[in-house]
């Protein structure tokens, strides 16, 4: 009997099939399914080190999770710098030094005031007939990007988005965010969304850096200045030039779009620790998509997009001359002066501090008046008439607007 215990002992070692052998039987895709390098799904059970593939005694495999890294002081410090409420507290910051201090030492608000309460009846009219104008004035551009977007949608669009930009620290973002909306629910493709706001944008900027090109040139040629100052002016303007130049061959040639892209990836790379971003990767490729896929667009409809901006920067630069001449000021400032200083506040006012450059535009129109030979006080009543008609206006139609669209004004049933 023992014999016979000892023989059957024998079979079954022998009947017992070796480690790994279970697994010989699966296909090559289903073995690797697990990945390299990962221990194999048996190897993680309480039992793990009896079925060891080498057959050497392992323990038992533990999921050990890292915990995330603390954020050091550094970190914190710029997370708080960098954030909404530093954003919120540097627009406040800014409005009160330039309302509350540097302005009042300028000029008197209520002089000013009067000036503007002394307007007659027909340049009542003219201000406000011109800046119902400017209203309108950008939707042409919104449909000129977007084949098929009506007046209507393009205005109700443009208004809701200039509302928010005007009233919401870093309100630029949140203004393309309610414009895509509006446009997504209008019935139009994320892709030709991200078109208009590219093209959009480029043209405003192309018009942004082209009118200050043409002022300090027309001031250099036509204006009264010294030798210094036109020589500053025609090198200015040449700069811009090149600058607008190297804007348009990146619209309609490759090989400037991935340069140019490349360019602009290497320099926010530089900067991108600097705010606590990673480097971007991909822009050389993701604008050659771009361009590529707007080419026959932009072929075809570029005259319409120059003309549209052209003409929504013409408007705004209209108020502000009709504000200039109506409160009195600036008789003896000849158009392509005040051009000069409306271009180079565009300029200034490129990349907003606050929203709708709240502040900022306020301070450099009238230092600009006053240095173009402007009373202090007639300057102040213009850029302050100005600034109600442009800043302030669009946000309660804004708003008229945003609420029509959320009742479904505008929207395809």
């Amino acid at each position: 009997m023992v014999a016979g215990a000892r023989d059957r002992g024998a079979r079954r070692r022998r009947r017992r099939p070796a480690p790994g052998a279970h697994r010989a039987g699966r296909p090559a895709g289903r073995r690797l399914r697990r990945g390299p390098g990962l221990p194999a799904r048996h190897l993680l059970g309480p039992r793990a080190h009896r079925h060891a593939a080498d057959g050497t005694r392992r323990s038992p495999a533990r999921h050990v999770t890292a915990a995330p890294p603390r954020p050091t002081r550094g970190r914190r410090l710029r997370r708080v710098l960098t954030g909404r409420w530093a954003r919120a507290l540097l627009t406040v910051a800014v409005v009160v030094a330039v309302f509350a201090g540097v302005l009042p030492r300028i000029a008197d608000y209520s002089a000013a005031w009067d000036l503007v309460r002394a307007m007659t009846g027909a340049e009542v009219v003219a201000v406000a007939g011109i800046a119902l104008v400017n209203l309108f004035s950008y939707a042409p551009l919104w449909m000129a990007a977007m084949p098929g977007l009506t007046l209507g949608r393009a205005v109700m669009s443009d208004q809701a988005s200039t509302a928010v930009s005007n009233t919401v620290p870093a309100g630029f973002a949140f203004g393309v965010g309610t414009n895509a909306a509006m446009y997504h629910s209008f019935g139009f493709s994320a892709a030709e969304i991200t078109r208009a706001v590219a093209l959009t944008g480029v043209w405003n900027n192309l018009v942004k850096l082209g009118m200050p090109a043409f002022a300090l040139g027309g001031v250099a040629l036509l204006g009264d200045v010294d030798s210094g100052l036109g020589i500053a002016a025609a090198v200015g303007s040449a700069v811009l030039v090149a600058v607008v130049g190297l804007l348009l061959l990146a619209v309609t040639h490759e090989r400037a779009t991935r340069l140019l892209a490349g360019a602009a990836e290497r320099l926010a790379g530089w900067a991108a620790p600097l705010v606590r971003r990673s480097a971007p990767t991909g822009w050389p490729e993701r604008a050659e998509r771009f361009r590529a896929g707007s080419e026959d667009l932009v072929r075809a409809r570029w005259p319409h997009l120059t003309a549209a901006a052209v003409a929504s920067h013409t408007a705004l630069f209209l108020v502000l001359l009709t504000c200039l001449r109506a409160v009195g000021g600036g008789a003896e400032l000849s158009w392509v002066e005040l051009l000069a200083v409306f271009s180079i506040t565009r300029l200034v006012t490129l990349v907003p501090v606050t929203p709708g450059a709240l502040g900022v535009a306020e301070l450099s129109y009238v230092a600009g008046l006053t240095a173009a030979g402007v009373g202090a006080t007639a300057a102040a009543g213009t850029v302050l008439l100005f600034r109600f008609l442009t800043w302030f206006l669009p946000i309660p139609v804004g708003a008229v607007a945003f609420v029509l669209w959320r009742r479904g004004v505008g929207v395809p049933r």
